[in-house]
C-alpha cells in the first residue's frame, strides 16, 4: 500500500492543469495554526504569503469554524431567488458601511475571476440601459491580473496566463502598468508628469470614448507586479479621465481589500471614489469560497430608472455558510483591530526588510503597502538587467525558503510581461515582530544560497 504522501502524489496527477509554473507540490498541508501551515511529517512552516495573499485572521481560528458550522447545521443551501437570505442581508450592510459611501449595492459572486466577470457586463449594461449600448470596451493594464476566466483574462494584462489562449481572448487594450522601477517610458518621477495615467485618455480617444465601457485595474500591484505602488497623482488623474469619458472605474481589491494594505481596501489611500468594487480572497480569510461586486448608487440610479434587470448570477453565489464566514471574519477584522495592526506592522515588515535584504546584490527593489510586499530579483542590481527566465529565479528561492520553512508566493513577468522575478510576502495580520524577524531571516538565508548557486 502506498503512503499517505505517495497516495497523495498519485492522486494529484488527476487533477488537469497546473496554475503556478515550476513549484510543483511535494509535501501535503495537514493542518494550518495561526501563521504556520504544517505538513505530514509535523514539520512548521511560516505562512509568509497568507497562501495566495488571502489567510488574513491566520489559520485554525475556531470561531470561525463555529459560525461556519452553526450555519451547516441550520442550512448550508437554498436558492436566494426563492428565499430570503438573513445572512446574505447582514454581510451586504457590513460591506456597504466599510465601503466609500458612494457604493451602496452587493453583487455577490464565488470568486475573484467571476467578480470581473460580473463587472464587465454590468458596466456594459449600464451604458446600454443609458442608451449608449456600443460602449462595451473595458480596458485594463498590462503586467495586471483580474482571473482565469476568458473574460477577466481578457482585461488581464499577464503574458504567462495568457499566451497559450490568445485566440480565444478578447482583444481589448492595455496601457502601460504604473512601475516606477520599470517605466514603460524611461522617465523620472516627478519630471514624467505621470504619463502613465495619461496614456489612460490617449488610448481612449484612440478608440474612441464612444467605444469604452469601463477601466479595471488594482490599487497596489499583486501577482503581475509584486506590489507595485503608482504615485500619488496616478488614481486621481485616472478618476478625472474616466469621468471626462463617461468611462466606469472598476478598483479590483481582490488582494488589497480588507486591510492588506493598511486600510480596509486600497484604494483608501489615494482617496478616490470608485464606480465598482472586487472583493474575494481576504473577504472570508480563505475559509470559504465567495467574492463580491460593490456597485455606486449612480449605477443603480440607472437601471431604477429604465426598469433594467442584470440578469447574471451563480448557483452556490451568497451561500449562507460563507455569508457567516465572512461575518466572523469581518468581526474579528474590526473587534481586535487587524486593520490598524496590519497598517503598523507593514511598516515594520518593510523596514526591516529592507534593513535585512537591500544589500543582496540579487534583491533589486523592495516595494508595497502595509502587509503586502513584492521583492524583484535581479541580475544585475544597477542595471536593473533580470534573470535569464529559464532559471526560474523566483520559483529556486521559494524552493530554499519552504525547505527552511518559510512559504512566499513567487511569481514573473514584470519585465514586458516575459520577464523578471519576484514574489510576494503577506502574512496574516496576527503575525509578531519576532516572527516577521524569524521569516525574514529566513529568506536572507534563501537568497544568499541562490546568489551562491549563481556565483553572485
Amino acid at each position: 500500500m502506498p503512503n499517505r504522501l505517495e497516495a497523495a502524489r498519485e492522486a494529484s496527477f488527476k487533477v488537469f492543469g497546473q496554475v503556478h509554473g515550476p513549484a510543483i507540490p511535494d509535501t501535503i498541508c495537514d493542518h494550518g495554526e495561526n501563521i504556520y501551515l504544517f505538513d505530514q511529517n509535523g514539520k512548521r512552516y511560516i505562512d509568509f504569503s497568507g497562501g495566495a495573499l488571502v489567510a488574513n485572521i491566520g489559520h485554525g481560528d475556531q470561531r470561525v469554524t463555529q459560525a461556519v458550522t452553526e450555519q451547516m447545521k441550520k442550512v448550508s443551501y437554498f436558492d436566494h431567488g426563492f428565499w430570503l437570505n438573513e445572512r446574505l442581508g447582514e454581510l451586504a450592510e457590513r460591506l456597504i458601511r466599510l465601503s466609500p459611501p458612494s457604493l451602496t449595492r452587493c453583487q455577490f459572486t464565488n470568486s475573484g475571476s467571476e467578480a470581473t466577470e460580473t463587472a464587465i457586463k454590468l458596466a456594459h449594461q449600464y451604458h446600454l440601459e443609458k442608451g449608449n449600448p456600443e460602449k462595451f470596451m473595458p480596458i485594463g493594464r498590462w503586467q495586471s491580473y483580474h482571473g482565469m476566466t476568458l473574460g477577466a483574462l481578457s482585461v488581464s494584462g499577464l503574458t504567462g496566463r495568457r499566451g497559450k489562449f490568445g485566440q480565444i481572448l478578447f482583444g481589448w487594450p492595455k496601457i502601460p502598468a504604473p512601475l516606477c522601477y520599470h517605466c514603460p517610458y524611461e522617465l523620472t518621477y516627478p519630471t514624467c508628469n505621470i504619463r502613465c495615467a495619461w496614456a489612460l485618455d490617449e488610448i481612449i480617444n484612440q478608440v474612441g470614448p464612444q467605444y469604452v465601457s469601463a477601466f479595471f485595474a488594482e490599487p497596489v500591484g499583486g501577482a503581475a507586479t509584486s506590489g507595485m505602488v503608482p504615485v500619488p497623482e496616478y488614481y486621481p488623474i485616472i478618476r478625472e479621465i474616466c469621468t471626462k469619458h463617461d468611462v466606469l472605474f472598476v478598483d479590483d481589491e481582490v488582494i488589497c481589500g480588507f486591510g492588506r494594505t493598511g486600510k480596509w481596501f486600497g484604494i483608501e489611500h489615494w482617496g478616490v471614489k470608485p464606480d465598482m468594487m472586487l472583493l474575494a480572497k481576504g473577504m472570508t480569510g480563505g475559509y470559504a469560497p465567495m467574492a463580491a461586486v460593490l456597485i455606486d448608487e449612480d449605477i443603480r440610479k440607472v437601471f431604477a430608472e429604465t426598469g433594467g434587470t442584470f440578469t447574471h448570477g451563480f448557483t452556490m453565489e451568497a451561500n449562507p455558510v460563507s455569508c457567516a464566514a465572512a461575518i466572523t471574519v469581518i468581526d474579528i477584522l474590526e473587534k481586535e483591530g487587524l486593520i490598524e495592526r496590519s497598517a503598523i506592522l507593514g511598516e515594520y515588515l518593510h523596514k526591516r526588510a529592507r534593513e535585512k535584504l537591500s544589500q543582496h546584490p540579487s534583491v533589486g527593489h523592495i516595494r508595497g503597502k502595509g502587509m503586502l510586499m513584492g521583492i524583484e530579483l535581479v541580475k544585475n542590481k544597477k542595471t536593473k538587467e533580470p534573470f535569464d527566465p529559464a532559471l526560474t529565479a523566483s520559483y529556486r528561492v521559494y524552493q530554499v525558503a519552504k525547505q527552511k520553512g518559510c512559504m512566499i508566493y513567487p511569481t514573473a513577468g514584470v519585465v514586458q510581461g516575459i520577464k523578471g522575478d519576484h514574489f510576494l510576502v503577506a502574512p496574516p495580520y496576527i503575525i509578531t515582530k519576532e516572527e516577521i524577524d524569524t521569516a525574514l531571516d529566513i529568506l536572507d538565508e534563501a537568497i544568499t544560497e541562490f546568489e551562491k548557486e549563481r556565483g553572485m
